[in-house]
């Protein structure tokens, strides 16, 4: 009887253990199945950075209101042997995502990308300023050192595109593909210019590119433009071209050009030197450099906006002049 009593008492323990085995299970299933985020919710966004262990990674979901007990999706993670194989990154939560779903993509480092895009014809400094407000993007001014290199400044050493980059990645490593790109294409385009180009660098082509880059936005005129640039250079004409001018005036540009901005000493200021700028004025797009090293031949050594977005072209100072006049060009 006394065997029995013992039998028995030992079946209703491990009846109670396999239950409890049984709920625990289910307690966990259910907590890491359910949504963190209601489905009509919106995303949340947590950073994991590199020193994020299993019970870091849990606690930030505690701390952010998504889970209301910690110790199931800790239970998942170290039973799976997943506490070494986080992704640190930035990771949005969606709508409807359970913690489950969660962990399998910060295992997979499936991090927040986020695109910054480079207008065509925005200075360094634009570009800085928007860097500044990147979302999720860990930029710093110092990550300009390497791109700049050997020269002057990093103005123009960036390739107008859109990229994308992953939640928690360096400003340096964006600018770094920009600059890679840039470079791959120009060098591109000074293999493959046109012959008798009066440049002799890489560098100086760039210099074109980024003028004809703010001279205009229509595609059409680009390499026209481009040829006028050719024309005054090989006669040693000064460019005079406006943009060089706004570049050199920096902060000081009102909007309009003036008849002393015209005359400040600068080495921009294409109406009082001879020849290209110290460097380019502009970051500039793939069309403008490809304009640069396959300008479309002309006589014309003037051109004139006439407020549409087109340029009057003109092959003589007279036919400018009167062009000028049609166009009431009068900042000249």
């Amino acid at each position: 009887m006394t065997f029995l009593r013992h039998k028995k008492w030992l079946f209703s323990i491990a009846i109670l253990f396999f239950m409890s085995c049984i709920f625990f299970l289910g307690h966990v299933y259910i907590q890491i199945t359910k949504s963190l985020v209601p489905v009509q919710g919106v995303p949340v966004v947590i950073t994991l950075d590199r020193t994020t262990t299993a019970s870091k990674f849990v606690q930030t979901l505690k701390e952010r209101n998504l889970i209301s007990a910690g110790t199931p999706l800790l239970t998942v993670i170290r039973y799976t042997g997943l506490s070494s194989q986080l992704k640190a990154g930035v990771y949005e939560i969606k709508p409807g995502e359970t913690a489950l779903q969660l962990l399998h993509r910060v295992v997979d480092g499936d991090v927040l990308t986020q695109n910054f895009t480079i207008i065509a014809g925005t200075t360094q400094q634009k570009v800085a300023q928007d860097l500044t407000k990147a979302a999720y993007l860990n930029y710093q001014t110092s990550d300009w050192n390497d791109i700049k290199g050997i020269y002057p400044n990093a103005e123009g050493l960036l390739l107008a595109d859109t990229y994308q980059y992953q939640g928690g990645s360096s400003g340096k490593s964006l600018l770094e593909n920009a600059h890679r790109n840039l470079m791959n294409y120009l060098n591109k385009s000074w293999a493959n210019r046109a012959p008798h180009l009066p440049y002799k660098t890489p560098y100086e082509l760039l210099k074109a590119a980024s003028i004809i880059e703010k001279e205009t936005a229509n595609p059409q005129e680009r390499k026209l433009i481009s040829g006028v640039l050719i024309n005054r250079l090989n006669k040693s004409m000064p460019l005079q071209m406006d943009p060089t001018v706004i570049y050199g005036l920096g902060a000081a540009y009102t909007g309009k050009l003036s008849h002393d901005d015209m005359q400040i000493d600068s080495p921009y200021n294409s109406y009082r030197y001879r020849g290209l700028p110290p460097t380019p004025i502009a970051m500039v797009g793939k069309e403008s450099l490809d304009a640069a090293a396959h300008p479309q031949l002309s006589n014309y050594l003037y051109f004139v906006a006439k407020g549409d977005g087109t340029h009057q072209f003109s092959e003589t100072y007279q036919q400018q002049k009167q062009a000028i006049n049609q166009y009431k060009r009068k900042d000249f």
